[in-house]
């Protein structure tokens, strides 16, 4: 039950994220207080720093807190626009977005993280951990894409990031080549996923296109059957 007496989970929240935004302003992120997120401009790239507040709060008990990571390519807009997928459609701000998630999940080995600022006693210490979370995970990650071959190259084989996007980002930044042999190196390392890519490009070939998008295998046999990828070899 809620203590209606309680701080407010959403000003707890917000305060800490103000407090995140001060910490990290020297790195070039500004605040938007209406996301919450910290974003920052870095030539054609966006990055964006979300806060996403638990559904489940209570006032006196609970003021949680997730953090997401998205990054944003001007040139990949206008590659989508270019290059139309089914799912995509036009000038939605999606267009742009190469890749992100949740914090833990951009680790190599992912993982669920959250911070709770509802006891005023712990509130600073777990401001200062999220701040350094962001600091040694999500800055580095924003960093690959400085080189997107690197970026391509590291990212493509962390589960819970979007490999298609990837792929895409492959084709519109570094090239056919690039983006072939990054799904040939995903696909090779992940059976399950090459078998329904393999299902899917069937079904392509014989039926038409697959108009809508979630599953990865079936996204990766749109994009080589469009691109006309040659992976016969894996």
């Amino acid at each position: 039950m809620a203590d209606h007496g309680a701080e407010k989970p959403r000003e707890i929240i917000l305060t800490a994220c103000s407090a995140i935004a001060d910490q990290l302003f020297k790195d070039g992120f500004s605040f938007l207080k209406s996301g919450p997120k910290l974003k920052r401009k870095a030539r054609d790239l966006t990055y964006n720093i979300h806060f996403q507040s638990d559904r489940n709060n209570v006032a006196g008990r609970r003021a949680a807190m997730w953090i997401h990571a998205s990054v944003s390519s001007d040139i990949m807009a206008r590659w989508r626009l270019e290059n139309p997928m089914p799912w995509n459609g036009t000038h939605k701000p999606s267009l742009a977005i190469i890749t992100g998630g949740q914090i833990g999940n951009l680790l190599p080995n992912s993982s669920w993280m959250e911070w709770n600022f509802a006891d005023i006693s712990r509130r600073t210490a777990q401001i200062d951990e999220a701040t350094s979370a962001i600091r040694t995970i999500m800055l580095p990650f924003f960093a690959l894409f400085e080189t997107p071959a690197t970026a391509i190259e590291t990212l493509i084989h962390y589960p819970a990031l979007w490999q298609s996007s990837l792929i895409e980002y492959a084709l519109a930044h570094v090239g056919r080549d690039a983006a072939q042999h990054a799904m040939r190196q995903y696909l090779t390392a992940n059976p399950r996923i090459h078998a329904r890519y393999d299902e899917a490009l069937t079904y392509i070939r014989l039926h038409g296109p697959i108009t809508h998008r979630g599953d990865t295998g079936a996204e990766l046999a749109m994009i080589a059957n469009i691109h006309a990828f040659n992976l016969t070899d894996i």
